[in-house]
């Protein structure tokens, strides 16, 4: 745009905003002459007029009182004279004066004074030389910015920040490498800008008084760790707080943490630079005698979590644990950066797990021999099964297993030669004894269960038979489906039929009355055949001719439409899963079991989601069997002679069939203990198993509770439920401190009706965020005073007036995006600034 077209522009806007345009204009070079000029705006309503030393009087009759509503443009072929000898001073101060030269030009560009401009012009002329800076620079500055803020701007635009933010400029410079030498935006800076006023921009905002030899991007760096580092530890590192002061040290930790939060790429360079230097700081001397609630916030370096896994480790080694604060320990740890780190979070995982058994010892010490075993089991042991399973899960998935080989020896050997030879022994007992169990028997599962639905109701029912799936497997599932938005599970309790293998157990589920085998492995129910899906099938359907079975697998090859054809008109849909059986049968790969346990879950979860899109409202998952499994080797002592006679079928836990021979650590049940007739049974006593084929550390068939116990799970498609409320539980919403401490109420205890709700939230003053963000899950159960929780805020060190108001802004955390859910306003009240 030239001169001509900037006054014309100028002139317009006059007349849009008044009733009439007067600008003056100072031409000091006389680009310009009246005559051209009048030439120029020959064609618009607007009279030129040019300035002399004698014309003033007459100019000013002419513009207020002959023509009050005329436009006119003064052209002076000299510079402005001072307002003292200005005698047209009174016309000019409310109209408008235009500027010509470069930098006016570029402030009328910018919007920002005149004067301002000058002086950062003059200041850094080189930076100006490029019109794609001044480009740059006009997108990234706001109108009216003063002459620091245009120093941010320029600095953005050398960086390539987005903003003309110092934090965004200090991340920008810093990612450039810490390297002075080959650090190429710093040269860039340099060159166009003031290296030393840059530090003096950095020191200002980051609170850091630098000597000049101090003044070094590394130092910077450290500066910025060690704050971040500081702010969550509770120990006083004199030596590091002397060497890296700065007043504005929450400034420093949120820069760290925005940068954490940051692109990956960008986040990555930040992760070097954080194990370069970790070992500057010395931190294992400075923190290694000192407890693990002095440092277990702070989440800047990962050899934090190194030390927090030793000291955890050793715990559990010497016993000296407190097994409830190393759980929540533990738990915040799995969601901080280098916590969430694949190794970091491997080891956490397992030693959670670990925590978790340690504390479910004390289940054993509780067991009431007065009481029966199954129900026990049922009510609190099976979380030990679990415990372990998850425990020897995470530690067979690490790389660097040898870190916790103390601790596995220590729990398998309480596992194996304490709590498994204990329930052998109680299960032996029960055996000999012939004590019965209240737990309602597998076998009367259709008549019990599903009967009375299909009399009573019109719902279709589905119900879920995964092999092997074993009571402890299948309660992890259960509150896994627990915690969707759309159903509600209960779990119970049911007895497998003796001995616990596959044949017998499908066909216990099925409608039957008597149970019988022949040769050839087959086990009849009334005289059916229950092997293979059309057997079954044929069986359901003397029971309900509406009936269907299918192999689980086939339901997620199905289309939409496939599965709603074949289920159409159906009322009962039997469907057959196998992949822990299938995995722990096999010697190959057996010691897969613990994996296969965690991918029948994820089958399951998937299979009800599934159903639940197909509408599907009632929805029950069993098994046939459970299982043991001994992830040592296993010992002699455990292998017993194989069974002599007609055998019909067997394993290494039993054997079925005619005149058989009863083995020293073997039992012959009676009648009453197993349903199948005209058939002995003999199954192995506790941990035993027959020589012969077949794997050793995954068995069944056997009388023990992870045999024996089955869940039933009884899902329920159910209307939404609802994300739990969250509150501020605090009547004086007065800030004092940098420091926040903000009290927080669920508004229920979670269960079927409500979710737990994860939030995010931080505090601003406007739209500016003056604090960290804290991401919390709320899931707390259990009474009003058992549902606060207190969640620490760290404001920016600024200078804020007395009774500034600013506002807690609380989302919600979804997986694709989070969604406001309300804001509190609190009043900042620091007194001590006034003393």
């Amino acid at each position: 745009m030239d001169v001509i077209e900037m006054l014309r522009e100028r002139i317009r806007e006059e007349k849009n905003k008044k009733e009439r345009a007067i600008v003056f204009w100072y031409d000091s070079s006389a680009q310009e002459t009246a005559e051209s000029l009048q030439e120029s705006f020959a064609n618009e309503q607007l009279s030129v007029r040019e300035l002399t030393e004698n014309n003033f009087f007459k100019l000013k009759i002419e513009i207020e009182i002959e023509h009050p509503e005329a436009s006119y443009l003064l052209y002076a072929p000299y510079s402005r004279p001072s307002d003292e000898e200005n005698l047209l001073l009174d016309i000019l101060l409310y109209s408008s004066e235009f500027k010509a030269d470069q930098v006016a030009i570029w402030a009328e560009q910018f919007d920002v004074k005149d004067v301002i401009l000058r002086s950062v012009v003059n200041n850094y002329a080189n930076f100006f030389n490029s019109k794609e800076r001044r480009e740059k620079l006009n997108k990234v500055i706001s109108p009216s910015s003063k002459e620091e803020e245009l120093e941010y701007g320029i600095l953005a635009v050398l960086t390539g920040a987005p903003a003309a933010s110092i934090s965004l400029i200090t991340k920008h410079l810093l990612l450039s490498g810490l390297e002075e030498d080959s650090n190429e935006i710093l040269k860039k800076i340099n060159k166009s800008f003031s290296i030393k006023r840059m530090w003096e921009l950095l020191e200002q905002y980051f609170g850091l008084r630098l000597a000049e030899e101090q003044r070094t991007l590394r130092n910077l760096m450290e500066h910025l760790l060690y704050s971040h580092f500081a702010r969550d530890v509770t120990v006083e590192i004199k030596p590091l707080d002397d060497k890296y002061p700065t007043v504005r040290a929450n400034i420093c930790a949120l820069f760290i943490d925005d940068w954490l939060r940051s692109k990956t790429e960008e986040v990555e360079v930040l992760e070097t630079y954080i194990r370069d230097m970790e070992s500057d700081f010395n931190l294992r001397y400075h923190l290694q005698e000192k407890s693990s609630r002095q440092f277990e916030k702070v989440f800047t370096f990962p050899l934090i979590d190194v030390l927090l896994l030793e000291k955890v480790t050793e715990e559990l080694e010497n016993k000296t644990i407190d097994l409830g604060a190393w759980r929540d320990r533990i738990s915040y740890r799995l969601g901080t950066h280098w916590g969430r780190k694949p190794k970091i979070a491997g080891l956490y995982q397992a030693l959670f797990e670990a925590v978790c058994l340690t504390d479910h010892k004390d289940y054993l010490n509780q067991y009431d021999t007065r009481q029966e075993l199954y129900g026990q089991y049922a009510a609190k042991l099976h979380a030990i099964d679990q415990a372990y399973r998850r425990f020897m899960q995470a530690y067979t998935g690490l790389k660097q297993r040898e870190f916790l080989e103390p601790i596995v020896e220590i729990l398998t050997n309480w596992y194996e030669n304490i709590y498994l030879r204990k329930l052998a022994d109680e299960t032996n007992y029960l055996l000999s004894n012939g004590q019965h169990s209240k737990i309602p028997l597998q076998r009367k599962f259709f008549q019990q269960t599903i009967q009375p639905i299909l009399e009573k109701e019109s719902t279709r029912v589905f119900v879920i038979i995964s092999d092997a799936l074993r009571y402890e497997v299948g309660h992890e599932l259960s509150e896994r489906l627990n915690g969707r938005v759309n159903g509600e599970a209960s779990i119970s309790p049911m007895l497998a039929s003796l001995p616990t293998y596959t044949q017998l157990g499908m066909a216990s589920l099925l409608p039957n009355r008597t149970l019988t085998i022949r040769e050839y492995k087959t086990v009849f129910a009334d005289g059916e055949p229950t092997n293979g899906i059309a057997n079954r099938t044929k069986i359901l359907q003397k029971a309900h001719p509406d009936a269907i079975a299918y192999h689980l697998n086939e339901l997620s090859d199905w289309s939409r439409s496939e599965a709603e054809d074949k289920f159409r008109g159906k009322r009962l849909v039997y469907l057959y899963h196998d992949v822990i059986d299938e995995t722990g049968d096999s010697r190959k790969s057996e010691r897969e079991t613990y994996v296969a346990a965690d991918k029948a879950i994820k089958d399951l979860e998937l299979a009800v989601d599934r159903l639940s899109r197909l509408q599907a409202k009632r929805i029950f998952i069993t098994a046939d069997h459970g299982f043991l499994f001994q992830y040592p080797k296993v010992e002699a002592d455990m292998k017993i002679e194989s069974v002599k006679g007609t055998v019909f079928d067997g394993n290494r836990r039993f054997a079925i069939g005619q005149g058989l021979h009863v083995p020293d650590g073997s039992v012959k049940l009676n009648n009453d203990q197993s349903p199948l007739m005209d058939a002995e049974v003999i199954i192995a006593k506790g941990l035993n198993r027959f020589i012969g084929g077949g794997g050793l550390q995954f068995i069944h068939g056997g009388a023990m509770p992870q045999e024996v116990i089955v869940p039933l799970i009884d899902y329920r498609r159910t209307e939404r439920s609802e994300l739990v409320e969250i509150s501020v539980a605090m009547l004086d919403k007065v800030i004092t401190n940098y420091r926040v401490p903000v009290t927080f109420y669920q508004e229920a205890s979670i269960s079927s009706d409500y979710l737990p709700h994860q939030i995010k939230a931080a505090f601003y003053i406007e739209n500016e965020r003056v604090s960290n963000e804290v991401v919390f899950m709320f899931n707390l159960t259990g009474e009003n005073h058992q549902r606060t929780e207190q969640l620490v805020f760290t404001l920016a060190e600024t200078y804020y007036p007395m009774g500034q108001v600013c506002t807690l802004k609380i989302e919600t955390v979804l997986d694709k995006k989070n969604e406001f859910y309300k804001e509190e306003s609190f009043t900042i009240r620091m007194y001590e600034a006034l003393y």
